[in-house]
């Protein structure tokens, strides 16, 4: 009788607080925000969620235990308690249509002091909120249904006028949004064969996807059977089964001695009429071969070969399979690749939200609703949940998607979806499922329940297992099993790597922040990725950091205080740098090591080696992405101290002289470029002996360092001992053989003997095809020389085919350096065979490239830039190439200095542009700044003057000029005396001209007297790109 009574008067409190609250939520929508405190605001969207889980707990009451009986109880007194509180406070401070000015500004005044209570009662409804989440009950989650109460035992529906069976437990979605492509596949591949599977991640519709087509397949042939058999457990499959044996009436189906898996099986095998079947949700590999993959007993009937019992192929028999895991899907298709259902499109995703709202859709913000559907990263499942919730309870889409950004995202993704085509036994919830499946995990596994809490903290979309054995996770093939039972991930590339779902990485995040451990698993997912992280990055180290990079992305956005975590964060700031140099992100490089090298600063000693290697990765990527003399400097004097503090012998010994002798090799600096080359080798013949390959990879690149400073006799001094020292290498048999080739065609190419060099590159790319691959960096570059070699014995055409062809293998790599260098080789292939136009194009692809890669301040776009406005000129469009001469000229002063001999072809350049134009004035003072800054006057730049003064007729001033340049080296003094004479003519100075002529009696009668009304400049000599050596490409031959 007390439980009577106590039931009684928990309905009248309910009824009571349901009245109230929808008095209070209805006056709040009515009110301005700026009407009432903004504690109501969140009041407002708290009220109709308590009422909706009080009335979804009343329905279940009878199966609460007596303790959540008497919590229930209780929330329901306290939050009828506080709804009469705020019914108080809101009547005190409504403004009413009729209120005086003073009256409406008492009212505001009785809200600002009223707005601290009110915020305690929005906390205390929180509170109470999350109470009645932990007492809430589904049927899924408290007890299942009685098997009497379940819908598989009627009998089956009947579609249309169909005269064969349709045994689909699902009414059709009269509002079935898109699919209209997969829907097509699933018909198309059912031409081709007689099972299909359809995968992708829950929630993602692939259920709703077969009913439709069942439809559709009914609609195309009435007389077809069409059978419904859920996959996901042995009992449900056997139940399915049964369902299929009643409703046919096979013989025996009813004797309980009867097998009715074979039954099936039998009848399936005789029959030949017609029917599609559809085996949902067949996500556990082991019901299907438990022999494999090791079945159990997972509490729905023993372990059972499933896939024995499937229908066969055979002609008119079709068995449409829905799955989560690409395994299952491929097997059971008979190796056929699985139709792969992805979330919605964007206009799919929004026409199934408006389609699941009753209000009209031009209430709704389009971009809230963008920004919302982003969120729920187009899930049909979350998607359907979160318009039932926003319909339901009168909020906004974006007071929807604040709060699912917010700390009540479980609350909010926990509501339930009434859907009839969602399986009974669903939880048809996003966040209850995970939140299930996440609380089950916790006490039978409790190391999978912290490795996805680990898993949570990385990049959700593709998790290496390697990495997990990098940072020593325990128990890491069973705890990854029993996560992808549950479907919290997925697993992708032959179970290599696992992905999360957006939401699900949602959960977890919240779940582990609001039990205060969310810092212990960013620590610990930080030290994974560093412990996975290599520390010597060649070419072959390229995938694996590729593949770590999203996680690098992601845990060093993460705040770190203690001193282990500090120092893996520096470390992975450091190598990752080295890697983002390799694609071409210099800057997002430079800031990196910045960051490093500032945290190693703070908890490091100066004698550190992690120091040291940030110093030197910070001091290499400083010259790297240097735009001025400054810049350049500030490199030298960082490599300098990583060289300084660096222990001898070592790696970061060894890599900053190396840069040291890259920068000084860029400056011109041979003194100090050859030291710090030798330095270099000499560091790794200390430390791993002459014969280590990395030993002879920096001599090689001394050898081509002294070969291009002019010391060729002893480039090729080293390049022989290279040959000499590589059969006692430590290295493989191939690596041996291809460095005795490349040094003999380094040899062979410094010679001129670019036959024989051609010979060497040939078989180096047939080498480098067998060990790698045809687009290994290494092949290509081996191609691009030996397309090099082809262009200088005059074979321009081959040598531009072999060069498109390595363009079309770098389209599918990485490569950008190789595609760089090609762009080079062809335009140059063309100026050479006077096809200025096409050597344009290609000048300009190669500057985008680089301006991309680079940007538009480094040294190699300046170059490329310089190729283009020359190019320009040769196309005879000086008014387009005068503002790059431009350009060139302020980079080149900036980075190079006045006097330096890129800077002064820049402005000599910029003169002959200058004069094309008839701008001779102009020309002139260029070509004088250039002498002023000579040391020795350059034969090139006192003609280009001598032209302009000739063209503006200063008769005077070329006299002068000619005169110096008969003293000049190098300079044509026939032409010098022809100027000369003329010059003298044109002042009317006859005798001077005569005795000039008479003391030069080589001047053929032909020139005397010639009349020219204007002059050419000669054009410049074109920069030289040179043997690739330095930054632009230097693949690590030993890290391969």
């Amino acid at each position: 009788m007390a439980e009577v009574i106590l039931a009684l008067g928990v309905a009248s409190s309910v009824a009571s607080l349901i009245q109230f609250s929808q008095q209070i939520v209805s006056q709040l929508r009515e009110l301005h925000a700026g009407d009432v405190p903004g504690a109501f605001l969140d009041i407002r969207m708290r009220l109709p969620l308590i009422l909706n889980i009080i009335s979804r707990i009343q329905d279940v009451a009878h199966r609460l235990s007596p303790d959540d009986r008497a919590t229930f109880t209780a929330v329901v007194e306290r939050s009828l308690k506080q709804v009469h509180q705020l019914t108080g406070i809101l009547g005190k401070l409504t403004i009413v249509k009729g209120d005086s000015a003073l009256k409406k500004g008492f009212k505001v005044a009785i809200g600002l002091m009223e707005e601290s209570r009110v915020q305690n009662i929005a906390t205390a409804l929180k509170d109470n909120v999350q109470l009645l989440t932990c007492i809430n009950t589904t049927p899924a989650e408290k007890e299942k249904p009685a098997a009497e109460e379940r819908r598989t035992s009627e009998a089956p529906p009947l579609y249309g006028d169909s005269t064969g069976v349709f045994s689909v437990p699902f009414i059709r979605d009269s509002q079935f949004v898109g699919r209209e492509k997969i829907l097509l596949s699933i018909k198309e591949a059912f031409g081709k064969q007689n099972r299909v599977a359809v995968a992708g991640i829950g929630g993602v519709g692939k259920s709703q996807v077969a009913i439709e087509y069942c439809y559709q397949f009914k609609d195309s042939d009435p007389s077809a059977h069409v059978f419904w058999v859920y996959g996901g457990n042995v009992a449900r499959f056997y139940q399915g089964y049964k369902r299929i044996a009643q409703t046919l009436a096979l013989p025996g189906w009813d004797d309980p001695e009867t097998n009715i898996l074979d039954l099936v099986s039998s009848w399936f095998s005789v029959t030949s009429t017609k029917f599609l079947m559809i085996l949902d949700n067949a996500d556990n590999i082991t019901h299907y071969w438990p022999e494999k993959y090791g079945g159990f007993d997972d509490g729905n009937g023993p372990s059972t070969n499933m896939s024995k019992h499937l229908p066969e192929i055979k002609q008119d028999h079709f068995l449409l399979i829905t799955t989560r895991d690409t395994r299952v899907a491929t097997r059971l298709a008979k190796e056929s690749k699985p139709i792969a259902l992805q979330p919605m499109s964007k206009e799919e995703a929004t026409e199934l939200f408006l389609s699941k709202v009753d209000s009209d859709p031009h209430e709704y913000d389009r971009k809230d609703i963008n920004d919302l559907l982003n969120e729920l990263d187009y899930l049909p499942l979350a998607i359907s949940q979160a318009a039932a919730f926003i319909e339901e309870n009168g909020i906004s889409t974006s007071e929807y998607l604040d709060a699912l950004k917010g700390d009540d995202a479980e609350e909010f993704l926990h509501e339930e979806l009434n859907d009839s085509r969602r399986d009974e036994q669903s939880v048809n919830s996003v966040f209850r499922t995970w939140k299930l499946s996440f609380d089950i995990i916790s006490q039978q596994k409790p190391r999978a329940a912290e490795l996805l809490s680990l898993l949570a903290m990385l990049d959700r979309q593709s998790i290496p297992r390697f990495l997990l054995k990098a940072g020593e996770v325990p128990e890491v093939v069973t705890s990854l099993g029993a996560l992808q039972a549950f479907n919290l991930i997925t697993a992708r590339a032959g179970s290599q790597s696992f992905g999360m779902h957006r939401l699900v990485q949602r959960f977890i995040q919240l779940s582990l922040k609001r039990s205060g451990i969310a810092q212990k698993w960013k620590d610990k997912a930080l030290n994974c990725v560093s412990r996975a992280y290599p520390t010597e990055i060649g070419v072959a180290e390229w995938p694996l950091c590729d593949t770590l990079a999203p996680h690098v992305q992601i845990v060093t956005r993460y705040e770190y205080t203690s001193i282990d975590a500090r120092l893996d964060l520096a470390h992975i700031l450091c190598w990752a740098a080295d890697f983002d140099v390799e694609r071409g992100m210099c800057e997002e490089a430079l800031r990196g090591a910045h960051r490093s090298l500032s945290i190693l600063q703070e908890i490091v000693p100066e004698t550190d080696e992690k120091l040291a290697a940030a110093t030197w990765l910070y001091g290499r990527l400083q010259y790297y992405e240097a735009k001025s003399g400054e810049d350049i400097h500030s490199a030298a004097e960082t490599l300098k101290k990583a060289l300084k503090i660096s222990k001898y012998p070592s790696l970061h010994y060894a890599e900053s002289a190396f840069e040291l002798a890259h920068l000084y090799y860029d400056q011109g600096n041979e003194v100090e470029s050859l030291a710090m080359g030798k330095a270099s080798f000499e560091c790794w013949k200390e430390m791993e002996g002459t014969r280590s390959i990395r030993t002879l990879d920096n001599m090689e690149d001394y050898a081509v360092e002294l070969a291009m400073f002019g010391h060729k006799d002893e480039a090729i001094s080293y390049w022989q001992k290279i040959i000499d020292l590589c059969p006692s290498s430590d290295a493989s048999e191939n690596t041996k053989t291809i460095y005795v080739y490349r040094s003999s065609a380094s040899i062979a190419e410094f010679e001129g003997d670019a036959s024989m060099a051609e010979i060497l590159y040939k078989k180096l790319v047939k080498l480098g095809e067998e060990i790698y691959n045809p687009e290994h960096v290494h092949v290509l570059e081996y191609r691009l020389c030996h397309a090099e070699q082809v262009m200088r014995q005059g074979r321009l055409r081959e040598a531009i085919v072999l060069g498109q062809a390595i363009l079309a293998i770098c389209k599918n790599s990485s490569g950008w350096q190789i595609t760089a260098s090609c762009f080079q080789l062809i335009a140059e292939c063309n100026r050479l065979q006077g096809n200025f136009t096409q050597a344009k194009v290609y000048h300009f692809k190669l500057l985008k490239l680089l301006t991309n890669m680079l940007g538009r301040g480094h040294q190699e776009t300046v170059d490329a830039l310089e190729a283009c406005a020359t190019c320009l000129m040769s196309n005879c469009q000086p008014e387009r190439a005068e503002p790059l001469f431009q350009e060139i000229l302020n980079v080149r002063e900036a980075y190079s200095g006045p006097a330096h001999a890129d800077t002064l072809r820049a402005l000599g350049w910029h003169g002959i542009c200058l004069s094309r134009q008839e701008k001779d004035a102009e020309a002139e003072a260029k070509f004088l700044e250039i002498i002023s800054r000579e040391t020795k006057v350059s034969p090139n730049t006192l003609r280009n003057l001598c032209v302009s003064l000739w063209n503006q007729g200063k008769w005077h001033e070329l006299e002068g000029r000619c005169w110096q340049a008969l003293d000049v080296d190098g300079y044509d003094h026939a032409e010098a005396q022809m100027s000369l004479i003329y010059a003298l003519e044109q002042q009317s100075k006859m005798n001077e001209a005569l005795e000039v002529r008479a003391k030069f009696l080589d001047i053929k009668e032909a020139g005397i007297g010639l009349v020219v009304l204007r002059q050419e400049q000669k054009d410049l000599p074109i920069k030289a790109s040179g043997h690739r050596f330095g930054r632009m490409i230097h693949p690590r031959t030993w890290s391969a």
